[in-house]
């Protein structure tokens, strides 16, 4: 499934503008959002939620989600945006940058005990047990 920071290139893209002017359009400093989109690294929430309320045309749900279709199939007026619809979506960011966050680090000591292990194998060392398991 592709990322949030994959369907706001595709914003820009659509706008037809680089994603320093959209940056530019939400407050963010330059590079906040292309270091982001190069690096594959979360972003915050806030800048989520800024660009929902200055490209209104986009569905909120699509660009969080990937669900739905990307643009809106009717213009949205401004008091049609449900506050409690983008305070659930934005939970929804946290609980995603926090699963993200842990995966992270179950990663990094899944790394880190490969790493361990290898180790021992290039020491010629007995893995597990297995006598079979050694450097050749």
């Amino acid at each position: 499934m592709k990322s949030i920071l994959y369907r706001i290139q595709q914003i820009a893209d659509y706008e037809n503008v680089k994603i320093t002017a959209l940056e530019r359009k939400i407050g963010a400093s330059k590079g906040v959002l292309s270091r982001a989109i190069n690096n594959g690294t979360d972003i915050q929430a806030k800048w989520i939620q800024l660009i929902v309320e200055n490209y209104p045309r986009y569905n909120t749900e699509w660009l969080i989600t990937g669900r739905g279709e990307m643009l809106r199939s009717a213009p949205l007026r401004e008091e049609e945006i449900s506050d409690k619809t983008v305070n659930r979506l934005i939970e929804e960011i946290k609980q995603l940058v926090t699963e993200n966050t842990m995966l992270k680090i179950e990663n990094k000591t899944l790394m880190d005990q490969n790493d361990q292990l290898i180790e021992k194998l290039n020491s010629g060392s007995t893995l597990y047990n297995f006598p079979s398991i050694t450097k050749p």
